[in-house]
């Protein structure tokens, strides 16, 4: 027997685009998100989880009583990034964490430290590393920071290797000076298609400026042919960790463990590791600048065989240029970028900072921000709180006297007052 199909006045809507994780799965009207489009997926996740979700709604009224607790992934972490701008008090942190079909799930937190805290907040739970360039790019431009490379261009690389802000790279076969015994080597994978071969105690001298005092990590891209598998790397008038007396001062040496093959017969970016003891805490070896200025930099052969195609110094200890660059040479003029890498502490730090100036000056927080800071970053309550005042002197970001702290945010909220206090070293007395 044929049944008569019922009709309806409901007619079904055409799947669309999730509006939270961009999927062609929209298909459910969330009233807790001012009727905003979501696929099941997203609606599962955020059930229970925002003002508004509770069971007066269609989709999760039924599932009140036999719901079940869906465990919560964790991905990894995968960026943590600081735009270079600061000068206007404006940054952005980015922080993304990988998927297991390879796409992230990144969230982009506008803060301002000189006014409001948090200004906005951006989420994607879907995108290709591509994507996530042309976003990274998209939202800088959309508050007035400069970009430094298009990336539309078809002679550009698909993929931007980020170095951090005090990084210098140096290009082994551009030395001043090459020892007798220091050739030239052509290589396809190198940079330029250029690498040196250094004969044992052979050197080649370069001349860097250290504009900073301090620790600048090194790490050198190298290619190691079957047992040839060591470098020295060195600095006048430095002090290295560690030092190897062999290759005479200032000297560090690039090596492999013995027995160890992993190395052999590709390039990689190495360091040797600060703690002679323990060479698997993957701590970078450094040398310790007490002034800045012009030093002499070098490179010297250990055993024929092993060639030298850059070398990095960095004041970012937490950068590793393997992971950052799979084993591939860093472009000199691609290497400045907009946005620069940055410890997971250093960016939970500058975003309870924001949180506790929003908090202070009434300012209104996102609801993505409140909703996926914890699947990104973790737990607010446990970030570094801010020492000291809650504005700092936007040079040296000493302490504010109260005073100006008060002033600040008695026009936290004026969009047509902009300006900002100096400390009294930077700018003189407050008056």
């Amino acid at each position: 027997m044929r049944r008569e199909r019922r009709q309806t006045s409901a007619r079904r809507h055409k799947s669309q685009r999730c509006r939270t994780c961009r999927s062609s799965n929209g298909k459910r009207v969330c009233p807790a998100l001012s009727g905003m489009l979501i696929c099941p997926e997203c609606c599962r996740a955020k059930r229970a989880k925002i003002p508004g979700c509770d069971a007066k709604c269609r989709y999760y009224a039924p599932l009140v009583v036999s719901s079940r607790v869906r465990k919560k992934s964790n991905f990894p972490i995968h960026r943590c990034l600081i735009s270079r701008s600061k000068d206007t008090g404006m940054l952005i942190v980015v922080g993304t964490r990988k998927r297991p079909d390879g796409n992230l799930k990144a969230m982009f937190l506008l803060l301002d430290l000189w006014k409001k805290g948090i200004r906005d907040c951006f989420f994607d739970a879907n995108l290709s590393e591509k994507q996530f360039e042309k976003v990274s790019q998209r939202i800088a431009k959309s508050y007035n920071l400069d970009e430094p490379l298009d990336l539309h261009h078809a002679d550009e690389p698909e993929e931007v290797i980020r170095v951090p802000k005090d990084t210098l790279i140096i290009e082994a076969d551009n030395a001043i000076h090459l020892d007798k015994g220091v050739n030239i080597v052509d290589h396809e994978e190198a940079s330029g298609g250029k690498a040196i071969d250094s004969a044992p105690g052979a050197r080649a001298m370069h001349e860097i400026y250290i504009p900073k005092t301090g620790k600048w990590y090194l790490w050198a891209r190298v290619f190691f042919e079957y047992s040839k598998d060591s470098y020295w790397i060195g600095m006048d008038d430095a002090q290295p960790k560690p030092w190897d007396r062999d290759g005479g001062p200032g000297a560090i040496k690039i090596w492999s463990e013995p027995d160890d093959t992993s190395k052999w017969g590709r390039w990689l970016w190495d360091t040797a590791s600060d703690d002679t003891t323990n060479r698997s805490r993957n701590t970078p070896a450094f040398f310790h600048i007490k002034r800045t200025g012009y030093y002499r930099f070098w490179s010297k052969g250990r055993e024929a065989g092993s060639r030298l195609d850059q070398i990095l110094l960095t004041r970012a200890r937490d950068f590793n240029a393997q992971t950052e660059t799979e084993g591939k040479p860093l472009r000199l003029r691609y290497s400045p970028h907009l946005y620069e890498p940055a410890s997971i502490h250093e960016c939970r730090k500058l975003i309870r900072h924001a949180v506790q100036i929003a908090t202070a000056v009434d300012t209104e927080i996102p609801w993505e921000f409140k909703y996926w800071i914890r699947d990104i970053w973790g737990d607010i309550t446990r970030f570094p709180e801010t020492e000291g005042s809650l504005y700092k002197c936007p040079k040296c970001a000493a302490d504010l006297p109260q005073q100006a702290v008060d002033l600040i945010i008695q026009h936290a909220q004026s969009d047509d007052i902009q300006f900002y206090i100096l400390c009294r070293k930077c700018g003189g007395e407050f008056d």
